[in-house]
């Protein structure tokens, strides 16, 4: 089934702005946050020219992952289902809009029932704090007579030179483990033929915090219902996601052990984000 219709209308961009924070974000392209400035300074990485190609998935900017995020099963219920659900291919609605806020909401259709059987009301919450943060909620009602399993994410691309991704540093525990394996992995392009790094950790209780050169230190506040982080690059790419996920994919499952969303009942989480005086 063909997911990505943005209905052949010219792409309308959205802004919102506050004190000197800046987000833009396009309801029609999957929802995605094209660029996020904090302070000024863009935090995001983007790929205009995937993105002004409708057959392919944007890279760059902030991504919506649901109802899952990682790639589909081969086999199962949630067969059908692209990499990282369909969100991010379908055209959102604005709820709200207006200076430092915004909101859009995704509804379920005949379309996404015929690959996800369940109805639902998603929301992307964008809020700029009064202390220069910035706050991302996706939500989730679920409008169905059964229990709804999701494990949604978010699909952040940071700004960085491929010539200084070994100068990122991780300051949370057991940061060392990631720069030392990003810094091999740097220092080996052949090495098993990886194209792309990746590492999936355990998210931290405490505020993390990541420099990277070109932007500074980035401080996100995730919320506890991401039990995960994944950090991932690619070989001659100017970016690096940091991910916050609910769960991971394991055994060729969609998602190994979804959260189960009661029905008439509404599911969120966030993540805080800001950088370091």
């Amino acid at each position: 089934m063909e997911m990505r219709n943005f209905e052949n209308n010219p792409v309308l961009e959205n802004k919102i702005e506050y004190n000197n924070n800046e987000m833009i974000f396009c309801s029609k392209r999957g929802g995605i946050i094209k660029s996020m400035k904090i302070d000024g300074v863009e935090l995001f990485y983007f790929d205009k020219e995937r993105f002004n190609d409708p057959e392919q998935s944007d890279r760059g900017g902030a991504p919506e992952l649901y109802p899952f995020a990682g790639p589909p099963t081969k086999e199962g219920p949630f067969s059908e289902l692209s990499q990282h659900g369909f969100a991010r291919d379908l055209s959102w609605t604005i709820e709200k809009n207006e200076e430092g806020e915004f909101v859009e909401v995704l509804k379920s259709n005949d379309e996404t029932r015929e690959m996800y059987p369940y109805d639902f009301e998603l929301r992307l919450r964008s809020k700029m704090d009064e202390d220069g943060a910035i706050t991302l909620t996706q939500e989730v009602e679920n409008k169905s007579e059964k229990e709804m399993p999701i494990s949604m994410g978010l699909h952040p691309y940071f700004n960085v030179p491929e010539g200084k991704k070994e100068e990122i540093k991780f300051d949370f525990e057991g940061g060392n483990e990631i720069e030392n394996a990003l810094q091999d992995w740097l220092e080996n392009p052949d090495k098993k033929n990886e194209k792309d790094f990746l590492r999936r950790i355990d998210n931290p209780k405490e505020e993390i915090k990541i420099n990277i050169p070109g932007i500074g230190t980035i401080k996100m506040d995730i919320s506890e219902e991401y039990e995960k982080i994944w950090i991932w690059t690619e070989r001659d790419k100017n970016f690096i996601c940091i991910e916050p996920v609910m769960r991971d994919n394991k055994d060729g499952k969609i998602v190994d052990g979804p959260k189960m969303i009661k029905k008439d009942k509404t599911f969120s989480a966030s993540v805080k984000y800001g950088l370091e005086d």
